[in-house]
């Protein structure tokens, strides 16, 4: 065999493992890339104990969606809102005087409010107001029983209240405590 023809050889041996190489490279990208993408879009995909949602869809937001997103967002915080005002430390001369609740529906809400008062260790209800205008307050009110002489840890509950239907909107409660001296 002439050295020429050795070479030619070597080359085509060269030329065909690259060949044989790049024919099984292909087959593992086309397989990977089959079973990364899988068949239809209906299909659910297992990786590795995770099962992805077939309607789940590449994207995101775009900016203006975002911005208008949180303006929306922000609108309907502010009309949730309720800033509640009240005593934190209301007295009693005796269980069944009036005591300095001093309960005011901020004129910056925008419902009305009914503010239930609950004892935390009994969950009995202490107090009941009916619907509080906006801007409006309750100074002094009478306890719902003859609450025996004592402190008593309590949770008031303000509740926002549609002004047409009575129906509640929202609520927020603040810890207070009752003190009944006599």
């Amino acid at each position: 065999m002439s050295e020429s023809n050795f070479y030619r050889n070597d080359d085509r041996k060269k030329k065909i493992g690259l060949l044989v190489l790049a024919v099984v490279v292909l087959i593992i990208l086309i397989l990977t890339l089959m079973r990364s993408c899988g068949g239809g879009a209906e299909e659910q995909h297992d990786h590795g104990g995770i099962v992805y949602d077939s309607e789940a869809v590449e994207g995101g937001w775009e900016q203006t969606d975002v911005e208008g997103i949180i303006n929306t967002l922000n609108e309907q915080v502010q009309e949730g809102e309720i800033n509640i005002s009240m005593n934190t430390a209301p007295v009693f001369e005796n269980g069944t005087a009036k005591g300095n609740l001093m309960i005011v529906n901020e004129g910056i809400n925008r419902y009305p409010q009914v503010v239930e008062i609950r004892r935390n260790d009994t969950g009995e209800l202490l107090y009941a107001s009916n619907a509080i205008p906006v801007g409006s307050k309750i100074e002094k009110a009478r306890l719902m029983g003859d609450l025996p002489a004592g402190s008593y840890e309590c949770t008031a509950m303000f509740i926002s209240v549609d002004p047409v239907s009575g129906k509640s909107l929202g609520s927020a409660g603040a810890l207070i405590t009752i003190t009944v001296k006599s």
